[in-house]
């Protein structure tokens, strides 16, 4: 049976997305971002007539996902990257899964919204978080948006971070902060440096970027010591690390998920919404 929430009900859903994570923060160039699927009905029906709003978060929208927010009652499912992508002209279940993920949540009436890049951009999303992460906050004597969105006048709202810390950390505190942060057991470290001396090895300037840093680091007119993202490509990696730089990378999503409970499940708790954070959902690499 169909749970949809009314057109009213899911209004004010999206206006609750959009105070945090206002749509003009997305980069709306390559990026689909907003409500993908709307499946509100006009009024509630006599059959439904008091279905409550309950909200899934989720970084990836996948099969598993879908199944556990029809098996939790949820009626919105808050995806952070984009689950219609880059963009489909037909629906063809028997080949692709995601049609078949598309259509399961259109008949159990599950509305998605997706704001993927406005996230990354706002004050205190994702990239501001990942900050925090490696050093809780502490020390940070500068911090500002690699590459700013048109028009904005704040320096911290846009997507990755230049950070400057007071004091310098070594890297191997680094590298505790960030799994502890992450909640993770492994990252990657590309050093110049052996594992052994990472505790001598000072760390002062940061380029954080949430998900895959390439095309962000490209703005980057500071030299830094440490870059630290999702994901880089080999030759990336292999270039900094001649050039006496120090890499970690965490598998993309890794760098992302942990928000959804660490402050994004509060700010839709505090919005007056039922709230659960996708226990199916993770990255889809695994270290072994």
């Amino acid at each position: 049976m169909s749970r949809a929430i009314t057109r009213a009900q899911l209004d004010k859903v999206v206006r609750s997305i959009t105070k945090f994570y206002p749509q003009k923060y997305a980069d709306k160039s390559w990026d689909n971002t907003g409500l993908l699927i709307d499946c509100s009905t006009a009024q509630a029906t006599t059959a439904n007539p008091t279905v409550k709003t309950k909200v899934l978060l989720t970084v990836d929208l996948t099969k598993s996902v879908a199944q556990e927010a029809v098996d939790a009652n949820c009626n919105v499912i808050i995806a952070y990257h984009p689950f219609i992508f880059p963009s489909w002209s037909r629906l063809s279940p028997h080949t692709n899964p995601q049609h078949e993920t598309a259509i399961k949540l259109i008949q159990y009436g599950i509305s998605v919204y997706c704001p993927h890049t406005a996230v990354d951009a706002a004050r205190g999303g994702v990239n501001d978080w990942l900050v925090k992460g490696l050093n809780n906050g502490e020390n940070v004597t500068k911090s500002y948006a690699l590459e700013t969105v048109s028009g904005e006048t704040d320096d911290l709202i846009g997507y990755g971070r230049f950070v400057e810390l007071s004091k310098d950390i070594s890297l191997q505190q680094i590298v505790e902060n960030v799994k502890r942060a992450l909640r993770i057991p492994h990252i990657q470290v590309a050093s110049g440096a052996s594992p052994s001396t990472w505790n001598r090895l000072m760390i002062k300037k940061v380029a954080v970027c949430a998900g895959s840093g390439s095309g962000v680091f490209k703005q980057l007119n500071e030299d830094v010591d440490l870059y630290y993202t999702g994901e880089m490509s080999h030759h990336e990696v292999l270039k900094w690390k001649e050039m006496g730089k120090t890499v970690i990378v965490c598998n993309h999503s890794n760098t992302e998920r942990g928000f959804l409970r660490d402050v994004m499940h509060g700010l839709f708790q505090d919005e007056g919404y039922e709230v659960v954070v996708s226990r199916m959902d993770r990255d889809p690499l695994t270290v072994v």
